[in-house]
């Protein structure tokens, strides 16, 4: 049990309120459901032209509710630029300079955190660019935005996503200043990589601005596991030991419920699988392996019942688990 639950939360707009959500009704929505927060994507949900007056308008909206806004500025792979078109868009071709206008209007927005992704899981195992050399590429363009986030006074995230490892997200920070880069810690995701969030929270410690917060199981599937996302409390992230840990080291930190949609498998059995994952340690392996539901006839969805997740996810949120039953399933 969590001594002292967080009180920096929020949710995902897009999961609260729909893809086509408008940022003023999900200030009111969040707001509804208790929570202190709505993460609204780029600053291009709030105004398509970036215009001062409808970035200092909506600020004004959510300064009035006491809610915060969350904000990303998209994904960033120099090998993948097609994917990072709302930032290639704004800054009329130039990437950096796109990236650049994104954080300062989200710094508009009230907010100087702003989330990064670098890639995708098929990015790691491309075989035409090592991911190393893509993982190289990524901290040299981010090194060369270090003056303007000096600048501006804001600060990049770096979200553990699908691709990544704590690791390779620890030794990109470890050459970018960490008073301009973070990290975006979802654990949902780490487990993918076969990670243990405890671990990784650790191996991350002091650097955590952020917590995206779900839950999921892992399930047999013959070669290795498929990530089921569940409800909050129905996984095999321990959830209060996890915020506990983060609590002490990053106390600062935003917790964002994060419904997660994507249907990933950890195929570690595969010839090469742990060769593309040179860090992990067989202890924490071991940990997850042990975890694992068993050989069972797969659901129609890895990603579960989407209504009954946000019901959990919220109310984990807002009462914390004092009222809440822990549930967490590690074995069956």
């Amino acid at each position: 049990m969590l001594d002292k639950f967080p009180k920096r939360v929020g949710m995902f707009a897009k999961d609260l309120c729909g893809s086509s959500f408008d940022v003023r009704e999900s200030i009111q929505e969040v707001r509804h459901h208790g929570l202190k927060g709505s993460f609204i994507g780029t600053a291009l949900n709030a105004s398509q032209k970036l215009d001062p007056c409808e970035l200092e308008d909506i600020r004004q909206v959510a300064q009035e509710s006491g809610i915060t806004l969350g904000l990303q500025i998209g994904m960033v792979n120099p090998y993948q630029p097609e994917r990072s078109s709302d930032a290639l868009e704004v800054g009329n071709g130039d990437l950096a300079k796109g990236l650049l206008k994104l954080t300062e209007a989200a710094l508009q927005l009230g907010q100087p955190n702003v989330m990064l992704v670098v890639g995708k899981e098929e990015d790691r195992f491309n075989r035409s660019v090592a991911w190393s050399d893509q993982l190289a590429e990524v901290s040299s363009f981010l090194k060369r935005l270090e003056p303007d986030l000096r600048s501006l006074g804001s600060r990049v995230l770096i979200k553990t996503h699908e691709e990544i490892t704590s690791w390779e997200v620890r030794r990109l920070l470890e050459v970018l200043d960490s008073n301009l880069f973070g990290v975006a810690f979802d654990p949902v995701n780490l487990i993918v990589r076969m990670e243990d969030p405890i671990a990784a929270a650790d191996r991350l410690s002091g650097l955590i601005w952020q917590v995206h917060v779900d839950d999921a199981r892992l399930l047999w599937n013959g070669r290795g596991y498929s990530r089921l996302l569940c409800p909050m409390g129905k996984g095999c992230i321990d959830w209060p030991a996890l915020m506990t840990q983060i609590s002490a080291s990053d106390p600062d930190a935003w917790y964002w419920g994060e419904i997660h949609r994507a249907e990933l498998d950890i195929p570690f059995l595969n010839e090469g699988w742990f060769d593309s994952h040179p860090d992990n340690e067989i202890t924490e392996v071991a940990t997850w392996v042990s975890k694992g539901m068993p050989l069972s006839k797969s659901p129609l969805s890895l990603v579960g019942d989407i209504d009954e997740r946000i019901r959990a996810v919220t109310r984990y949120l807002t009462h914390g688990n004092a009222r809440i039953r822990d549930t967490r399933i590690h074995q069956v």
